[in-house]
């Protein structure tokens, strides 16, 4: 019995030992106590990331109230509810850097709130409706849009992209539509050309010419004989 007990110990010792020495229980603890304070911060419960689009929210929702004058601009929603509220005719508007994008938010009465993300020399706008307002985006300035995505909801990005994929494909068919008819009206044009039902410029013009010179023949021939 003795024997066992000596041999257990030793296997223990053995065993301690051998454990990890990285892990520190005194960090393991403040992680545990800065992870508790975050979900209480956003008055979440559960499984949450509190790095999440909505945690985030929440957090500005909290120091909005709190008195204090919040810088974040991780999203267009903390954006617009940082800003004034407009009054009639007086629109309010605020413009930002974001991961080297331009940005102006606008917030009218009349229009609602519309969110201009870049800007080509040569734009091409279009608008897409999300759950912060209208979004104008430059076709021709794709680079602006993708470092601002992180702004916006994950549903608003839904709607952003299938706009855009959506314009894409009413141009490429309304093209396809324009190339189709030039190729009709080219291939109409050769076959009355061909089947001589049609004259071309030059050959107009050679008949005109034609006409005159006979009328000037005819009033020399008269000229002289009178």
């Amino acid at each position: 019995m003795i024997h066992n007990d000596a041999y257990m110990g030793q296997r223990m010792l053995t065993g301690y030992k051998t454990k990890n020495t990285s892990y520190n229980p005194a960090e393991a603890l403040a992680k545990q106590i800065r992870s508790a304070d975050k979900l209480k911060m956003t008055k979440m419960e559960g499984e949450v990331d509190p790095d999440s689009f909505a945690a985030k929210l929440r957090r500005a929702d909290e120091y909005a109230a709190s008195g204090e004058h919040h810088m974040a601009d991780d999203s267009i929603a903390i954006v617009l509810r940082q800003m004034d509220e407009p009054t009639a005719g007086n629109p309010v508007t605020t413009d930002f850097w974001h991961n080297g994008a331009h940005v102006s938010v606008c917030k009218d009465v009349l229009y609602g709130n519309t969110i201009t993300i870049g800007g080509s020399s040569n734009p091409d706008w279009i608008y897409v409706d999300t759950s912060v307002g209208a979004v104008k985006i430059d076709l021709n300035d794709m680079t602006s849009l993708m470092k601002c995505l992180d702004l916006f909801s994950p549903e608003d990005i839904n709607a952003i992209l299938r706009k855009i994929q959506e314009v894409k494909q009413s141009k490429e068919a309304l093209s396809q539509i324009d190339r189709m008819q030039d190729e009709l009206v080219k291939n109409g044009r050769d076959k009355e050309k061909n089947d001589g039902g049609e004259q071309s410029v030059g050959e107009a013009v050679g008949v005109v010419s034609a006409d005159e010179m006979r009328n000037i023949e005819e009033k020399r021939e008269k000229n002289f004989i009178g």
